[in-house]
């Protein structure tokens, strides 16, 4: 057996190997056979083919880590199955046929996206042609196709399976072509720090998310001035999903409030920035499906002596301190250190995120103009972000400002946040830490049966009443909420396991009678009343009991 021969079966045992793993985790077992059984055709015609292949083209690695790549030859259609890139070469340089039909499938495991380009080809341009089109595993359209030819030679599909078919009619023929692709990989991570050019954001693309999602992206392109941004595709509820977009300005480092919405009606943003701030916000109704969102920067970054420095965090605990490894080891005045905290979680309501302050030591400027190093703490709002915590938070223009301890400084009920840290210089040596702050989970505790709640100061606030415990029968619990200045008070009832025949959630304004009272049921989950104060009254019957509910409450903005 020759070398080429064995290498040739190394490459797809591991291959083979390869997709059945991945394969197994996406395909249903009843159409598994049929593709494991293609495959292995594939291998066969291979072999059998192999003076006939061509060297794979040259070893590249992408953005991704992919070493390996895959190369068809000339014969008209099949499968190609590999995990990152690949060719497919079709009579380069050589006549073709009238009326040929060619058809390959591209089974790439691991994609959320295959990108194609037309590297060559000799098509008469009128009547031949490549089509590239979205297929599911029973090889069924999912998209509409992509005519490929001299004058349009790139496309895309969505997913882990394409189709290209070369078409050529009955008049001329021409000479062959080079199709090249790339995949960029299925990403399932709610949130995330990106620094490049071009790409793809991809999260439960065709998967259905939960409610209250909010995933934080940084997306910055160190050597730009512009960022382009299209919304490829969404299954967002078109009332009430979407995609946020901020930027930072570099001179104060605060977020702006210059939000940008993108979803099915607004699908496309070009931002005169380097780096934006992206959050994915899906709210408390009824679920639907993630998206893939498409970047690419064009000019000239404008201030290149500004440099941001982007972390993210996903894990459930942990510490923020600088200097550190997460924000670079030390600092540049010139420098805006910006980190995002988002994780994927299974049921929000539950728990909220809870930040610890430990320690920091804020310096003021050289001049008499009370300026501070600055770090901020951002929450995501419906329409933003609101800053939640801003150090140093005096002006008494000392040259340095010590933050003592606080436990449990800020209670986020929506898993993200971004802090920003702008310092004015770099005195300090490295082993000093300047601040450090912890985050993590904590279960929302359970509220009394009844009360008059402390006037809210927070975005909002909440009634958490046996969420997971069963309540009583004939059960009355009344609460009073006051939030200052509301003109109208928005309740919205996130979880609920009552009776719901029997066992009642009321809310009524002090401004109203009883009589006028809303009811909010697992259907009738939101309402507004007049403010600044409410109550919300429970009711439970005599017979059949259930778990109980968490009400949020808020200023209606």
């Amino acid at each position: 057996m020759t070398a080429v021969i064995q290498q040739l079966l190394i490459q797809n045992a591991e291959l083979y190997q390869l997709n059945v793993e991945s394969m197994l985790e996406r395909i249903p077992a009843r159409q598994f056979e049929t593709i494991v059984k293609e495959q292995l055709s594939t291998i066969e015609n291979r072999l059998a083919r192999v003076e006939n292949i061509s060297l794979p083209f040259e070893s590249r690695t992408n953005e991704m880590e992919i070493t390996e790549s895959t190369l068809s030859s000339d014969s008209c259609g099949g499968f190609i199955e590999q995990k990152g890139f690949g060719e497919i070469v079709y009579k380069e340089g050589k006549n073709y046929s009238n009326h040929e039909k060619c058809e390959w499938t591209v089974i790439e495991p691991y994609a959320g996206m295959i990108s194609f380009e037309l590297i060559s080809n000799g098509f008469e341009e009128c009547c031949d042609y490549i089509t590239v089109n979205s297929i599911d595993v029973n090889s069924a359209s999912t998209g509409s196709p992509f005519k490929l030819n001299s004058q349009n030679q790139t496309a895309y599909t969505n997913g882990s399976f394409a189709k290209v078919i070369f078409s050529a009619d009955s008049s001329v023929i021409g000479k062959g072509f080079t199709l090249r692709y790339n995949i960029t990989r299925i990403k399932e991570e709610c949130g995330g720090a990106i620094i490049g050019d071009t790409g793809v954001i991809s999260y439960k693309s065709g998967l259905e998310d939960l409610n209250k999602e909010r995933c934080v992206w940084i997306l910055h392109s160190p050597n730009s001035s512009k960022i382009n941004l299209t919304l490829l595709e969404d299954g967002f509820e078109s009332c009430c999903d979407y995609l946020l977009v901020n930027t930072i300005d570099p001179e104060t480092g605060w977020i702006r409030n210059d939000t940008m919405k993108i979803n099915g009606e607004n699908d496309t943003l070009t931002i005169e920035e380097s780096l934006i701030v992206i959050v994915f916000y899906s709210n408390r109704s009824d679920p639907g499906n993630g998206f893939l969102l498409e970047f690419s920067s064009s000019g000239e970054n404008p201030d290149p002596k500004i440099n941001f420095k982007v972390k993210h965090f996903s894990e459930p605990n942990g510490t923020i301190e600088y200097p550190s490894s997460e924000w670079n080891e030390g600092g540049e005045i010139n420098n805006i250190y910006v980190v995002g905290f988002s994780k994927t979680i299974k049921i929000p309501e539950i728990y909220s995120t809870v930040i610890d302050w430990k320690h920091g030591i804020f310096q003021s400027s050289t001049t008499d103009s009370c300026v501070y190093d600055s770090l901020i703490v951002y929450e995501p709002l419906d329409d933003g972000w609101k800053p939640r915590a801003w150090f140093p938070n005096q002006t008494d223009c000392e040259p340095f400002v010590t933050v003592p301890p606080e436990k449990e400084l800020l209670a986020i009920q929506h898993h993200s946040f971004i802090a920003i840290f702008k310092p004015l210089s770099n005195e300090y040596s490295n082993d000093v830490t300047r601040f450090s702050f912890s985050y993590d989970n904590q279960r929302i505790p359970d509220s009394a049966c009844g009360g008059s709640l402390e006037p809210l100061e927070a975005v909002f606030g909440q009634i958490s009443y046996r969420v997971e415990r069963p309540y009583a029968n004939n059960e009355h619990c009344n609460w009073t909420v006051q939030v200052p200045q509301a003109q109208t008070i928005l309740f919205s009832l996130i979880l609920t396991g009552l009776e719901e025949c029997c066992d009642r959630i009321f809310v009524y304004s002090h401004n109203n009678s009883a009589e006028s009272s809303f009811q909010l049921t697992s259907i009738n989950r939101n309402v507004s009343v007049a403010g600044p104060n409410a109550t919300v009254t429970f009711k439970s019957d005599h017979s059949v009991t259930g778990r109980g509910f968490l009400l949020h409450y808020r200023r209606e903005i």
